[in-house]
This record gives structure tokens, C-alpha cells and sequence, in this order.
């Protein structure tokens, strides 16, 4: 039928991989022929060539930037990408379109490639922008500010677009191509899928024109949680959280205080560390285990905040503890507050009393209400069921282009 090319190029975990295989898979049932254009073809052929996709290497910016500008929206986020340089973004838009040339595409998917769809402007096949709330961003004249609720940031976004925009522009020019109008073009032009929960998208609020799908993330592979024993009826709660963070080891404290039992899987824990933090009531898992059935079985879920952790304990009603990291987690941490279905500690928080912020989530019912009637408003959702919703609206796109 039609030949897809899925392209990413900006993020560092392998949930795009992930979204992009859901799709990919649903695509070929219906007998499209997909190809993969990718940022990291490391952990490429046992996930992707191994189930008979081609794949090719995503054009990337490499350089880092020594003086980052302060820009306060999705602006900062091109500019990481190369967006600042308009040489070398030139560069990278026309690694592109020699990749467009050579595939000759019908439709160009982008997950988290903004460089892709700024390419694909000089072409004629359809394009569709698929991620989470962060990586198909809220959009209007301007882009919204990261912390949407700062009215000084607020009032600084269309500066932070226009420093953008000349960049672009002069790249363009270069390349012979049209200006772009405003920056929030690249998105409003293209079909647009946001695969998130309402309550957990990134911004409070998309345009009418975004088509909304539920949640992508991986929850049925791993090993099976084996939870601590002894500890009877203990409080169940699931930790995936990282060994690196400066408050690992009050967390660990915090878990081993009497009436609860905990599985932690914190990636690169060494086995001396396990020993030195645990107790009985505390199991580490040194393989990612099954998020579904860690889920399903704990009442409070603690984590970082990326979005598919937390959208999974969100489906199951967990309440949840998140201890963001970088921005995109502590928009997501925000939201869980917003939601109710949480509490958040802010980044760089010292002293924080995690055994008082663990007691507060069980006995204030107000949480547990909250995330039961959360997860009640989207019985039903399954992430496996996310690549189909993607694919019903890629193939209206398809229709709508070759009418």
C-alpha cells in the first residue's frame, strides 16, 4: 500500500523506540511497509531489524551547546537540536532530505524529530508529529512557556521563538526554501497525536486540532515482582527510581520504616549497595520487572516521573510519590499534583522528610479517591491499544493526502 518513514532524532530513552514499534506493528498488519530513520541504532537490530524492518541513521546534532540562551518554551528544546546555527542547521536539513529522496516516502512519522518535519516542508507527502505532551507541544501564536503557571515566563515566549526563528530562517534561505511564518508553524501545519492521559499531558491544555490517543509505554515485559514475604500485610509499594539520585539513600531509610514491603528496581544498584540499604521488607529487583503487575499490586508507586511510569500507576490507581529530575519529568510531576493523585518533591530539595510524605499518602484518603477515580475515567485503556488509535488516524491522513 503505502510506504511510512518513522523518524527520531531528539531523546535519549528508548520509549520512542518503543511507541514507534506499536505503530510500526499495526502498520504492517494493514499492509503498509514501514521504514525506520533513528537516532540510536545501538539497540537497533534485536528490537527493530529482528522483526524484518529496514532501518537508516537519523541525521543528529552532535555539537553541545556552550552558552545555552534563556529560552523559556519548546523553543529551548530546538535549540539544543542545532536550531541556533544556521549553518549547521542547513547541514542537518539536508541530510534529510537526501534520506527523503532515497526513501521516497508516502508519509514522513515523526517521534520527537523536529528537524525531520522542518525538512519535509519542501516536500509533498504528508506529515504526522506522534509523542507525549512534551514532545508535541502545546501550541499557539507562540509556543507556551515549560513553566506555563509563571506569568514572567509567560510574557517572554515570543522573544524566545523570534531568537529561534532567525536562526531557522537564515538556514532555510541557504537551502532556497520559504520562511517559516512563526515557529509554532512546524506544528500546526502537520497532523499532530498526542498519546498521553488528559490529566498527565505535559500542558493543561492542546488545540482543538491535536488528535488525543491514550498512553505508550512497554508493561508486560520483564520479571515477575516478587514481593517481601515476612512482612505480612504491609503497605505494597513499588519504586523504580535511580541509584544516581542525591536522595537514594533516604528513600531506601524511608522505605524500610515498619508497615511497609517494597520491590525497587534502581538500574546499576550494586549488590554491596542493596545489602547496605535493605531490610526484610525491602526486595531489590535487579531486572526491570513487569510494570503491569508491579502496578496491580502496589498502592503507592515511587518514581522519577517520566511519563510512562507514571501513566501506568496511574491506570491501576496507585497513588504515587515522584521525585522528578529534569523539566519534562517535573511537568509531569506537576501534573500528578494537579491531578491529586500525588505528592512531588521539587529537584535540588534538600532535607526532606520522605517517611512524613509516605504517611500523608495513606492515610489522607483524598489521594487514594482521587486515583481510583482517575484510573475509573479511563477503564480500559491499554497502551498496546495506543499503536492502533495512532494508525486509524496516520491512515485518515494518508486518505485526506492522496484525495
Amino acid at each position: 500500500m503505502s510506504r511510512v518513514l518513522m523518524a527520531w532524532e531528539l531523546g535519549a530513552n528508548m520509549g520512542h523506540l518503543d511507541r514507534m514499534l506499536l505503530t510500526a506493528r499495526v502498520l504492517r498488519r494493514r499492509g503498509h511497509e514501514v521504514v525506520f530513520a533513528l537516532k540510536d541504532l545501538s539497540r537497533a537490530h534485536g528490537r527493530v531489524v529482528g522483526e524484518g524492518f529496514a532501518v537508516m541513521q537519523s541525521p543528529i546534532w552532535l555539537p553541545r551547546m556552550a552558552r545555552p540562551p534563556g529560552l523559556v518554551n519548546f523553543s529551548a528544546v530546538l535549540a539544543s537540536a542545532g536550531w541556533l546555527d544556521p549553518a549547521g542547521l542547513a547541514g542537518l536539513l539536508s541530510g534529510w532530505r537526501t534520506l527523503f529522496d532515497l526513501c521516497r516516502p508516502d508519509l514522513l512519522v515523526c517521534d520527537h524529530a523536529p528537524t525531520a518535519m522542518l525538512a519535509a516542508r519542501a516536500y509533498r507527502f504528508p506529515v504526522a508529529a506522534v509523542g507525549n505532551g512534551f514532545e508535541v507541544p502545546a501550541f499557539g501564536d507562540v509556543f507556551p512557556a515549560l513553566h506555563y503557571w509563571d506569568a514572567a515566563d509567560t510574557a517572554a515566549c515570543a522573544g524566545s521563538d523570534a531568537t529561534v526563528l532567525r536562526a531557522v530562517n537564515a538556514a532555510l534561505a541557504a537551502l532556497g526554501q520559504p520562511a517559516l511564518p512563526r515557529l509554532t508553524a512546524l506544528f500546526a501545519d502537520v497532523l499532530c497525536i498526542v498519546a498521553s492521559l488528559p490529566e498527565l499531558a505535559h500542558y493543561p491544555a492542546y488545540p482543538d486540532s491535536v488528535v488525543r490517543v491514550g498512553p505508550s509505554f512497554v508493561d508486560d515485559a520483564g520479571a515477575q515482582p516478587q514481593w517481601p514475604q515476612d512482612e505480612g500485610e504491609g503497605i505494597p509499594v513499588f519504586a523504580y527510581v535511580s541509584p544516581e539520585h542525591a536522595d537514594f539513600t533516604a528513600l531506601m531509610a524511608a522505605l524500610r520504616q515498619p508497615g511497609l514491603r517494597s520491590v525497587v528496581h534502581a538500574k546499576g544498584l550494586s549488590a554491596a549497595t542493596a545489602r547496605e540499604l535493605g531490610a526484610p521488607n525491602i526486595r531489590f529487583e535487579p531486572a526491570p520487572v513487569r510494570m503491569d503487575l508491579a502496578t496491580a499490586q502496589a498502592r503507592i508507586v515511587l518514581s522519577h516521573a517520566s511519563i510512562g511510569t507514571v501513566s501506568a500507576a496511574a491506570l491501576a490507581g496507585c497513588v504515587q510519590l515522584v521525585v522528578p529530575n529534569h523539566m519534562e519529568q517535573y511537568m509531569v510531576g506537576r501534573r500528578v499534583v494537579e491531578a491529586g493523585i500525588g505528592l512531588m518533591v521539587e529537584p535540588g530539595s534538600r532535607g526532606t522528610d520522605y517517611p512524613v510524605l509516605l504517611r500523608r499518602l495513606i492515610d489522607d484518603t483524598s489521594f487514594s479517591a482521587a486515583a481510583m477515580a482517575l484510573a475509573g475515567r479511563h477503564a480500559g485503556v491499554r497502551p498496546d491499544h495506543t499503536g492502533v488509535q495512532v494508525v486509524d488516524a496516520l491512515e485518515r491522513c494518508l486518505a485526506h493526502g492522496a484525495a
